[in-house]
């Protein structure tokens, strides 16, 4: 972040206590969404085994997705097209859906 004269400024630095707490809960959620990307990448067996795959789609609807090529689980908000050949694997069908859904239907399958 930058002030108006050019210098760089730290978050602390900042004077809005909205923009600080918005920042760190935002991070915290995709902070939880990279570490259950992470563990999926170490344990290819758990998607295919809890997780809808996605093959032959063209165009993804909206909701959570885990997309085992990146290692990633990502929220898609609107139709999007995906190149062929994608291992995707749906999460969720809602893209609001809180981290801890998102964690249990990792984790448990349900």
């Amino acid at each position: 972040m930058r002030t108006p004269r050019g210098t760089r400024v730290s978050p602390g630095d900042t004077a809005s206590e909205t923009w600080l707490a918005e920042g760190t809960r935002r991070e915290a959620i995709t902070q939880d969404l990279m570490e259950l990307g992470q563990y999926l990448a170490n344990n290819p067996a758990m998607a295919k085994k809890r997780l809808k795959p996605v093959r032959s789609a063209k165009v993804l609807e909206p909701g959570v997705y885990y997309n085992m090529g990146t290692g990633m689980v990502d929220r898609v908000y609107r139709e999007q097209r995906v190149a062929l050949g994608h291992r995707l694997y749906r999460v969720s069908s809602d893209p609001a859906a809180p981290v801890a859904e998102v964690r249990r239907k990792i984790l448990e399958g349900k």
